[in-house]
């Protein structure tokens, strides 16, 4: 079955379970995805529930979206008993516990229905900049590290059955606001930004499911002060030189760094080339985004990518909630956080082989 024109948007819920008005637009609308946050996950069953209830609304079945990173955006660790580590506390204990801490709130965010989790970061901890304004949330400072950690979370999420969204292109380390706010001006020349900012997307464009364009100004790509979501230009560097061929997310179209009504917003960004439309609430105002970018037109190279998110979706193993299962994994998760509060052994130099 063809993708509709609605299935650009990934539609975001008000509470903990489907209002009837949501319930009555989301069957008429069919959109791609529905995106659940920590305001819709109030317990595990309830959680896995609510997911059962989106995912049986209507055929072909929205995808189920979620951010699940650690550290500040951590969903599902509260539902876990103990909050997920932080991108930045991994990456500073090694990659492998990169890989452990994505693999352990994979297998979570996937027993619960998850399809798609939009992670991981590969902003750059830049000093004064990134590593205030995202809280934790980079891999580090250095594009080396970050692509490393990058590689090493995608893996693990791959294991436990999710697809992928690298965050936020072209990079949001150099960023002074925060997009959730207003719009940050990234000050820096096109050059400089590719070999540093935009070098991890580059470097693990074809390990990932989906790029998610952010809401900072980059004039020394666009010549003015628009968003990366609706710039041609940037989404132009994404498909050119970047080589990514998956589906490109505009970020939340709800943000305070965008400018004008949010059916606006929804038709300049599909209009500069996003693929899928995220709208992480305003229900009020989802007809009226419907109905804009509809009037755009298909594409078949959009639907392509859609088809081939679809397919590596329907792929993946989908365990049954199990309280028991969810038990461990709580456990697990517990036991994980106490491994990386401790400093590691260091290591001998007869563990090298030496003498």
């Amino acid at each position: 079955m063809a993708e509709s024109t609605a299935s650009r948007f990934v539609f975001g819920l008000s509470g903990s379970q489907l209002s009837d008005s949501e319930r009555l637009l989301l069957v008429a609308l069919r959109p791609f995805g529905i995106l659940l946050s920590k305001q819709n996950l109030q317990t595990p069953s309830q959680s896995a529930s609510l997911l059962e209830v989106s995912r049986g609304l209507f055929s072909p079945a929205p995808l189920l979206f979620v951010s699940q990173e650690g550290g500040s955006e951590d969903p599902i660790g509260p539902l876990l008993g103990t909050p997920s580590r932080s991108a930045a506390a991994c990456a500073a204990a090694g990659t492998d516990r990169v890989h452990e801490n994505a693999y352990l709130m994979g297998r979570a965010t996937r027993l619960l229905g998850f399809d798609v989790d939009l992670a991981p970061v590969l902003d750059l901890a830049q000093p004064g900049t990134g590593a205030v304004v995202l809280e934790g949330r980079c891999f580090g400072f250095h594009a080396e590290d970050v692509v490393l950690s990058g590689m090493m979370f995608l893996h693990g999420l791959a294991r436990a059955g999710l697809a992928t969204a690298l965050k936020h292109f072209p990079g949001l380390g150099r960023a002074s606001a925060d997009t959730r706010l207003t719009r940050p001006v990234v000050d820096a020349h096109d050059v400089d930004l590719m070999v540093t900012d935009v070098a991890p997307f580059t470097k693990l464009a074809r390990g990932a499911d989906g790029v998610v364009v952010g809401h900072a100004a980059y004039p020394g790509f666009t010549g003015d002060d628009t968003p990366a979501s609706l710039s041609p230009k940037l989404l132009g560097v994404l498909r050119g030189p970047v080589r990514f061929e998956g589906v490109a997310f505009a970020d939340d179209l709800v943000k305070g760094a965008l400018d004008g009504a949010l059916p606006d917003r929804a038709e300049r960004a599909a209009r500069a080339g996003c693929d899928a439309l995220i709208v992480s609430g305003r229900s009020d105002a989802w007809e009226e985004c419907v109905s804009r970018v509809a009037a755009l037109g298909e594409d078949p190279a959009r639907a392509t990518r859609f088809a081939a998110l679809r397919r590596r979706v329907a792929d993946a193993p989908r365990p049954r909630f199990d309280e028991a299962v969810w038990q461990k994994l709580s456990e697990e998760a517990s036991a994980f956080s106490e491994l990386l509060s401790k400093p590691r052994p260091r290591r001998e130099d007869r563990d090298f082989g030496f003498f």
